[in-house]
Parts: structure tokens; C-alpha cells; sequence
């Protein structure tokens, strides 16, 4: 049975979360779009999300008289590049795409990165929606204004601003999601608890349900904006000098922020439910010299008034001013709980 909710949401688009509603849902769509000329599907995906899921939506809109043409790239995050992007470009180009048509992001964040590029810049923007495959791109990918590439193994740092029609998120499509990618959902629903109520982290002890705890989560944010805006920070300076250090290699996103989170407010019952959900508590093969380095360059255009993201887990959140010496210093504390992994 379908079900269907839209979620509080900052965007001024909608964002839909329900059960096995992503085909119903862009059916829709296309029924709105279509009122007034025909409108041509692409989807753009990878051939993991595809495999997996083209009879439960693929099919469904093709017996519904929808005949998409599918793009399938690369979706690993070290693949979100020009190259990738100048694919879609010529297929789109070879079945005459127009500004009147719909293109689709459906998959994990790398995909739905891509294809908000593509859309914000091919024939200067197309018409797009997105559908989120990950916990984590449900949970940040649809509410993201900003669609990111990487370059020369720098991570994120090409962008453009970009704004779907509406986020479908069907949360049957987590069933077959790995484990390891789920995790970085995971790792997002750590952060908001620190940031907002803690007691957010029993949904994942008790492996509630995710359409419910998904609605929970954009409540949470919700909260937080109002706030504080730069809470979202939190742990960040470790987590990308983790992700910067191993360029996508030994470590996930998600990975990356639970040794941020468990650095910046260690607890034991924060690692016990790492022990439960399969996190690292350890970080590996690199030195405490090596990452505070990364970080001190990262905060040296603060000179002596870096502003540092504080939490505690009970929706406390405030801003502490610190100088290049005691940054320093607190730095180096903080990254000794995941090094010692304690």
C-alpha cells in the first residue's frame, strides 16, 4: 500500500516521503507538466540503482504509457566529475532534450549531485526532480540549493546553484541499500541528535521505522536552523580533514563524521551504539600531525577569531570564539579520542 507525507522542509519546493509511491508520485508530476505540450523523461542513474529497482519503477511507468530514457553513469563519489557531467550532456543532446522536458536524479547522493548540475547548466537549465535512493541522500541531498563536483581529487570544490520541481522519497528503495552506505545516513541522524535532542539516537537503537524516524529527522533540522544557523558545522573541521587526507579512499562520509561527532563529545554510550551499527571507533593510517596540519590550514584565514561549533546532546549548541594557539590546542585533545579510539 502506498503511503505519502510531505515533510517540513526549509525549500520552497515540495519534498514527499512515503512507501511505495516514487512511480504514483512522478506520475503526477508528469500529469502537471504535460498539460500543456508532451513532455520527455530522462532518468539519470547508475546500474547498481537500476538493477535493483527497474521493475518496481522503471516498469511502473512504463505501463503507465511513460517510456524513460535511462541514463546510467558512474555513482561512486570519486566519479561525481566533468567527464561524468559531459556524458549526460551528449545523451541528453541525442534524443533532442528541450527546456520543456523532465530530467530525473534517481540514486545515491553522488547521482543526484549530477544530475542538479547538469540541469542547472544544460541549455542554461532544465526542468528536474529528484528521487533519493540512500538514507543519506534523503535525509541532505533534498534540501541541498547547491549542486557539488569534484575536481582533481578535490572533493566539492566545483558548484552551482539549483532548485528541483519537488523531492520524491520512497523509503522502500533503503531496503536494498548496503549496509556501508547506510551508515552514513546514520552518522547524519547522530549529528542531528547532538545538535537538537538525543533521544533522536533511539530510533536508530531500536531500528524504528525509517519512514517515521525520516520525518523526525527534518523536524530536528527544523529546530536547529532556528537555533543556531551554523550548527550544521559541528565537527566539521575533523571530517573534512579526514575526507581531505584519504580523498574517498579508506574512509565514508559517514564514517568521517561519527569520528567528528565522537571527537568533538565522546561518550560511552555514543560508542556503544558505534559498536551496534558498525562504526570505527579507531581512526587509522594517519597521524595526529598529519590532520591537526590540515585543520590549522583550513582555519588560518580566521586568523584569531576561529569560530568553533560546540554541542552537548541535549539541544544545547553555541559558538566559542578561539585563537590560533587555542584552536590548536583543542584540536589536538579532541582528535586523540579517535586516534586512541577510547
Amino acid at each position: 500500500m502506498s503511503t505519502l507525507k510531505r515533510v517540513e522542509s526549509r525549500c520552497p519546493y515540495p519534498i514527499e516521503c512515503g512507501r511505495s509511491m516514487a512511480h504514483t508520485s512522478l506520475l503526477e508530476l508528469l500529469k502537471t507538466l504535460s498539460r500543456e505540450h508532451p513532455v520527455k523523461v530522462a532518468i539519470v542513474t547508475d546500474k547498481e540503482v537500476y538493477g535493483l529497482h527497474h521493475m518496481s519503477f522503471i516498469s511502473e511507468l512504463e505501463a503507465r504509457g511513460i517510456r524513460p530514457t535511462v541514463i546510467q553513469i558512474d555513482g561512486r563519489q570519486s566519479s561525481k566529475n566533468f567527464d561524468v557531467v559531459t556524458a549526460v550532456f551528449e545523451r541528453l543532446m541525442d534524443i533532442s532534450f528541450s527546456q520543456d522536458d523532465l530530467l530525473v536524479g534517481w540514486g545515491g547522493g553522488s547521482i543526484l549531485d549530477v544530475t542538479a548540475f547538469v540541469a542547472s547548466t544544460f541549455l542554461g537549465g532544465l526542468t528536474y526532480c529528484l528521487i533519493p535512493t540512500t538514507l543519506l541522500g534523503m535525509l541532505e541531498s533534498s534540501e541541498a540549493d547547491t549542486a557539488y563536483l569534484n575536481y582533481m581529487s578535490h572533493k566539492d570544490c566545483v558548484s552551482v546553484s539549483c532548485a528541483p520541481v519537488c523531492v520524491i522519497m520512497d523509503v522502500e528503495f533503503l531496503s536494498t541499500v548496503p549496509e556501508q552506505y547506510m551508515k552514513n545516513g546514520y552518522a547524519r541522524i547522530i549529528l542531528y541528535g547532538m545538535l537538537d535532542q538525543i533521544t533522536l539516537l533511539n530510533r536508530l537503537v531500536y531500528k524504528s521505522d525509517m519512514f517515521i524516524t525520516i520525518d523526525e529527522c527534518f523536524l530536528a533540522k527544523s529546530r536547529i536552523r532556528q537555533q543556531h544557523p551554523r550548527a550544521f558545522d559541528f565537527g566539521k573541521e575533523i571530517r573534512e580533514a579526514i575526507l581531505e587526507h584519504f580523498r574517498f579512499l579508506r574512509y565514508t562520509e559517514g564514517e568521517a563524521t561519527a569520528f567528528a561527532v565522537a571527537a568533538m563529545n565522546p561518550s560511552a554510550a555514543l560508542f556503544q551504539l558505534y559498536d551496534m551499527l558498525g562504526f570505527p571507533k579507531k581512526l587509522e593510517g594517519v597521524s595526529k600531525d598529519a590532520l591537526l596540519k590540515r585543520i590549522m590550514k583550513d582555519l588560518a584565514p580566521y586568523k584569531d577569531e576561529i569560530p568553533v561549533i560546540m554541542a552537548r546532546g541535549n539541544g544545547s549548541v553555541r559558538e566559542e570564539k578561539m585563537t590560533m594557539a587555542e584552536a590548536m590546542l583543542f584540536f589536538s585533545e579532541k582528535l586523540n579520542v579517535i586516534l586512541e579510539g577510547k
